[in-house]
């Protein structure tokens, strides 16, 4: 018989960021309140924390960035960071999250223990803590590139500026400064920092999208509406029924027909935007430079205010010949060119969580050796409603595979963290200390995620038609060519998307308590065949 061991915390949940804020209210309004929220940075509120570079702000309208169960009156329509950050720093305070939190703590491993049901987990100090329950709550977007591949980064005497860790405390401005990337961060710090520097570079090497961004501080009725609950819930609804109806059409069209409407989209769409650009920019060979030769769902869309207008000033200019190194005043291009510069902004992007590779070998061991790292790399990417994974019992990563069911993380955060929460509230019900998705219904829901018509056509039109047929990065495929970002639907009534508040734990999950033998709830051994949780493939 196994021991009941008693751990420091019942949960511990790794990152203090939007994920992480969404699975502690989600516990506490389950009545779960013996956890700790564990982050490396000093604060709630995670990447608004890191990123406070000039012009930080949403590019999803406000009310798609909110709780259900926390709507704020919002200032404009596209929030800055800062009144974001606020909102995190809110919505933590009002539920009791910084009395259950410890900020400058790194978690480097997890180890199960079977036998005591719990997880042991190691921090950069050295130190241990234990566990009932993990959640990993560290997000999409796990650690910025810092110089995106350009070797001899060290060489440069001059500022090196991350967007994720901008230095206020450095004056850049009458100084000649590069940005490397026209990413969704540089579409931001570019026009806001344009009229304060000497001379801004932009190094682009692939264009993207940027549409009119719309945003808008509230007058007196946005600030009324704002005020009423029932106008967020419908604004969330709409938002989340639009990017619905997309999706939906996906899966119940032909993909031959999904396809062509496609095609016909991108076309139109792309005589739209240099329709636009005639408009915005001046310079006809900066225009053409500036179109994407991609299409619009193939990466992350963005809007900009400001951007493509910064190309019309003197001192701003597009360069798209590429950066063969960092030199000791600058950057020295493929061309043979010197540029010198007193700043280089790094605005290349992030490692994300789609990519197996982004998991290190023996950061999380459950149980029977299965290694988190070795499974992605050996399977690729897919865990049960984008959540759990057999043989890592009491574990959850708050965003998975195919774990993105709504508008924005902040919605995707709140499901998943519900579907926890009503997992744990079930084994407080059968007395039971360990829980672990079973075999059956992880393979039934991956193969319900690779074999949707959605995936299909994501896999044809942004893999296929796109990253392979254009060499561009998509931030919604992988380099083995899955786009596990996006969840299907299956329609509206039964959406996937609902799965956290429909799914029967009981019939998902094995649960056990320490005190009798272990089974796998149907009274067999774990050690005969048909018990084993195997990885599936």
């Amino acid at each position: 018989m196994a021991a009941r061991v008693q751990p420091q915390f019942e949960v511990v949940v790794v990152g203090a960021g939007v994920s992480g804020i969404g699975a502690g209210c989600q516990l506490r309004r389950a009545g779960i309140d013996d956890f700790v929220i564990l982050d490396r940075r000093s604060d709630f509120s995670g990447t608004w924390i890191a990123n406070t570079y000039p012009g930080v702000a949403l590019d999803v309208p406000s009310t798609s960035y909110e709780f259900t169960f926390a709507p704020n009156s919002w200032s404009r329509m596209f929030a800055t960071g800062a009144e974001v950050r606020e909102y995190c720093h809110r919505v933590a305070r009002e539920h009791g999250l910084y009395e259950r939190s410890r900020f400058g703590v790194s978690v480097e491993r997890e180890v199960w223990d079977d036998e005591t049901g719990c997880w042991t987990l190691h921090l950069d100090d050295g130190s241990t803590l234990t566990a009932r329950y993990v959640l990993n709550a560290t997000g999409y977007f796990l650690e910025p590139r810092s110089n995106s591949g350009i070797p001899d980064i060290e060489t440069f005497t001059g500022k090196v500026m991350l967007s994720a860790g901008w230095d206020h405390d450095y004056d850049y401005r009458g100084k000649r400064v590069a940005v490397i990337g026209t990413g969704a961060s540089s579409m931001q710090i570019v026009p806001s920092i344009v009229s304060e520097v000497a001379q801004l570079d932009v190094y682009q090497r692939t264009a993207t999208w940027c549409g009119p961004k719309p945003d808008f501080a509230f007058g007196r009725l946005g600030r009324a509406l704002l005020r009423s609950r029932r106008f967020h819930t419908m604004a969330y609804m709409a938002n989340w029924y639009l990017y619905q109806a997309v999706i939906v059409a996906a899966e119940h069209l032909p993909t031959r027909v999904t396809l062509a409407a496609l095609e016909r989209f991108e076309n139109a769409l792309r005589a739209a935007y240099r329709a636009y650009l005639r408009i915005q920019v001046k310079d006809p060979h900066v225009r053409a430079a500036l179109i994407p030769r991609h299409g619009l769902m193939a990466n992350m869309p963005t809007f900009g205010r400001g951007f493509l207008q910064s190309f019309n000033r003197d001192n701003a200019n597009l360069l798209t010949t590429p950066i063969e190194r960092f030199t000791e005043r600058g950057i020295r291009t493929t061309d043979g060119v010197n540029h010198p510069y007193d700043m280089i902004v790094l605005a290349t992007g992030f490692t994300v969580a789609s990519e197996p590779e982004s998991f290190p070998v023996g950061a999380v061991s459950g149980r029977d050796g299965v290694d988190l790292g070795e499974f992605y790399r050996a399977h690729g990417m897919q865990a049960y409603a984008g959540v759990a994974i057999p043989g890592l019992p009491n574990r959850w990563s708050i965003y998975g595979p195919y774990g993105w069911n709504g508008v924005t993380f902040v919605s995707m955060s709140e499901t998943a963290g519900l579907h926890v929460a009503r997992v744990l509230t079930e084994a407080r019900k059968q007395g039971a200390e360990v829980v672990e998705v079973t075999r059956a219904a992880h393979d039934a829901w991956h193969q319900m995620m690779i074999t949707s018509p959605f995936t299909r056509v994501a896999q044809e039109y942004v893999v296929e038609r796109q990253v392979k047929g254009h060499n561009v990065r998509s931030y919604f495929s992988n380099a083995r060519g899955e786009v596990p970002i996006v969840r299907p639907s299956r329609g509206f009534r039964n959406s996937l998307w609902n799965h956290s508040e429909r799914f029967d734990p009981q019939q998902d999950y094995t649960f056990r308590a320490l005190s009798l033998p272990r089974t796998n709830g149907h009274g067999q051994s774990p050690n005969s065949i048909s018990a084993r949780v195997a990885v599936a493939d």
